[in-house]
């Protein structure tokens, strides 16, 4: 039962009714689902229920639970991580955490939860890391290629894995664990301190301390 209603087989669908139902509707259905219910309990046969179409469509495209949710996920970030080319490193960043901070703001509850999940699923886990979290790069590798060709960093700043991790930790913490708000001052405080500095950093320089 969900909502008062049961959210059973949904296999006496109509395959012309099915059909009708887009890729984008479906995973609209799973993150609402997600919100309601959380991983655990979300289903197969809630998600075909509600989206009114039959297991059977859902099996074609997706192996199980942990895909599905996974291919949702990654649907509702396309193009939400591309900020505009400001003509500088420090504005592209910046402009690069607002959009992410809107991103943990908006789904503040369905972070938490699947967070949550993953660490009892090692599949959930797995696809996370492997599928949605490297298409978080597309921005911040965009934005690192472009300050390279303006000679703002070297080249090979860009291959530098505490970069791409630093971000959206950073955002993940105080957004979502914390509560805090990310104000323009925060991120600010993260580009100049933070960002920046990790991606001119150099080994072969002596230190200062």
């Amino acid at each position: 039962m969900l909502g008062g209603q049961q959210v059973g087989a949904g296999a006496g669908v109509p395959a012309a009714r099915s059909a009708r139902c887009t890729d984008s509707a479906l995973f609209a259905v799973v993150i609402e689902l997600l919100r309601e219910v959380g991983f655990d309990r979300l289903t197969i046969d809630a998600v075909a229920a509600r989206a009114h179409v039959s297991k059977a469509t859902v099996y074609r495209r997706w192996d199980g639970k942990a895909e599905l949710v996974v291919a949702a996920l990654r649907d509702r970030h396309v193009g939400v991580l591309n900020p505009p080319d400001t003509g500088s490193l420090r504005g592209d960043l910046i402009e690069l955490l607002r959009a992410t901070a809107a991103i943990c703001v908006a789904d503040c509850d369905l972070m938490q939860a699947l967070t949550f999940a993953m660490r009892t699923n090692p599949e959930l886990e797995r696809l996370v890391r492997h599928q949605v979290l490297p298409a978080g790069r597309v921005a911040s590798t965009a934005i690192l290629v472009r300050a390279a060709a303006r000679a703002e960093i070297p080249p090979e700043a860009g291959e530098r894995e505490l970069f791409h991790d630093l971000a959206p930790s950073l955002m993940m913490s105080r957004i979502v664990a914390h509560g805090l708000p990310a104000d323009d001052a925060f991120l600010t405080q993260v580009v100049d301190q933070v960002l920046i500095p990790v991606l001119l950093y150099h080994p072969d320089r002596p230190s200062h301390a």
